[in-house]
C-alpha cells in the first residue's frame, strides 16, 4: 500500500504530517483528509482562531504534491 502525508496550512504555516499512513490509493487519501479537515475547520469556527485552515496538502513518500485542497472546499455545497 502506498504511503501518502496530509499537511494542513494555516495561512503561511504548514504543520507537516512526518508519519503517513498507508492507503489504497489517493482517493482514500483524500477521503480521509477531507474528514480531518472539517473537523479541524469547525473547531476554528468554533473557537473564532485568528489563523484558520486554508488548506489540505497531500504528498507522496518522497514529497510531491498530490492534491490541495482549498478550506472552502470542505464545505458542504449548499455553504460554499
Amino acid at each position: 500500500m502506498p504511503r501518502f502525508y496530509v499537511h494542513f496550512r494555516n495561512g503561511d504555516f504548514l504543520a507537516k504530517d512526518e508519519e503517513g499512513e498507508d492507503f489504497s490509493g489517493l482517493d482514500e487519501a483524500e477521503a480521509a483528509a477531507i474528514i480531518s479537515g472539517r473537523e479541524i475547520l469547525a473547531g476554528d469556527v468554533k473557537s473564532n482562531a485568528t489563523n484558520p485552515l486554508t488548506e489540505i496538502v497531500i504528498t507522496s513518500e518522497d514529497g510531491t504534491e498530490l492534491v490541495t485542497i482549498s478550506a472552502k472546499d470542505l464545505l458542504p455545497a449548499p455553504l460554499k
